[in-house]
């Protein structure tokens, strides 16, 4: 039954996750909002929603090692599992001024949660303030300098693509509210399935919560992010995955952490400062020799990074192999 809540959490969330986004990007159309805010605001708050969903649930039952867990584990997904399928399908371009922006933006971000982890302990309503202050010059920022560095005619150009805004063009915005709210009530239900399988499941393999909120839990969530690399390879869109991904971490701390920490104080397991906010960083720091020389992450880097992925998702559930044991 554990599997199951987790299964049908995961499958609800992903669900949800979809229409919150189709139906927040199309009220937002209806409004007149303009496609550069609605990309960077609408669609990653949308995108944020599973994981802010579970981080608020987790938090509301005592449960702050999956809140935490979700949001290290994820942006280690994304980079080591995400990225890596991304770049076993199709090489993936790792240049242009906003990949390098955002990536300078995951480094800076990781570094400082990593400070208030080490320094606090907590993310309590000061820490929060900083991180939600972060989210607003960032997006100020990005908003600013996409308006400044793309043309008339390539905005013009990315319209007429078949991109999300063009998929909810003909929604109304009553549909586009009703898709929102089932979205919503999709999410409520799947995270708080999650959240109460992945405490069971902990409990029936004798694992911490720590150990199911970075693996199980950060996995379910990274989902929509994971098929979004598939489908975009497959349509030879790669250039999109690696700022879909940078921009899914940034989120995933300034939001997911921010957003629950300004109403209550998130305990930070010791667990994860002796392990997982390191392999976080490490994972961060894997970027940067290709974004500084805007090279490419091509299919052996690829294959590199999902055996890493592979060989720590070994190490929470067995523990070092004894050749590496000290």
């Amino acid at each position: 039954m554990a599997y199951a809540f987790v299964l049908g959490g995961i499958a609800l969330l992903y669900f949800g996750g979809e229409l919150v986004v189709r139906g927040a990007v199309g009220l937002a159309k209806s409004l007149g909002v303009s496609p550069l805010l609605i990309g960077l605001v609408v669609i990653a708050f949308g995108t944020s929603s599973p994981e802010l969903m579970v981080a608020i649930n987790a938090i509301a039952n005592d449960a702050d090692s999956i809140a935490i867990g979700n949001v290290i584990g994820s942006n280690i997904a994304n980079i080591l599992l995400v990225l890596a399928v991304g770049a076993l399908l199709v090489p993936i371009p790792a240049r242009g001024p906003v990949v390098y922006r955002d990536g300078s933006v995951v480094l800076a971000i990781t570094g400082l949660f990593i400070f208030l982890a080490l320094t606090r302990g907590v993310i309590d309503q000061t820490s929060s303030i900083v991180l939600l202050g972060l989210l607003a010059a960032y997006l100020i920022f990005s908003y600013l300098q996409e308006r400044i560095a793309v043309p008339v005619e390539a905005q013009e150009e990315v319209q007429r693509n078949r991109s999300l805004l063009e998929q909810v063009r003909e929604n109304g915005t009553l549909r586009s509210a009703i898709l929102t709210i089932i979205g919503i009530v999709a999410l409520l239900i799947g995270a708080r399935l999650l959240v109460d399988g992945a405490i069971e499941v902990a409990t029936a393999l004798g694992v911490s919560e720590a150990v199911i909120a970075v693996s199980l839990v950060a996995l379910g969530t990274s989902l929509p992010e994971l098929a979004a690399v598939i489908v975009a390879s497959f349509r030879r869109q790669s250039q999109l995955v690696l700022g879909g991904i940078l921009g899914s971490n940034i989120f995933n701390i300034l939001i997911v952490l921010g957003i629950p920490g300004f109403f209550w104080q998130i305990d930070i397991d010791p667990e994860f400062l002796a392990r997982d906010i390191w392999i976080m960083l490490g994972a961060s720091l894997v970027l940067l020799p290709f974004l500084l020389s805007n090279s490419r992450v091509g299919r052996a880097e690829g294959a590199v990074l999902l055996a890493i992925y592979g060989g720590y998702i070994y190490v929470l559930f067995n523990g070092l192999p004894p050749v590496l044991q000290l």
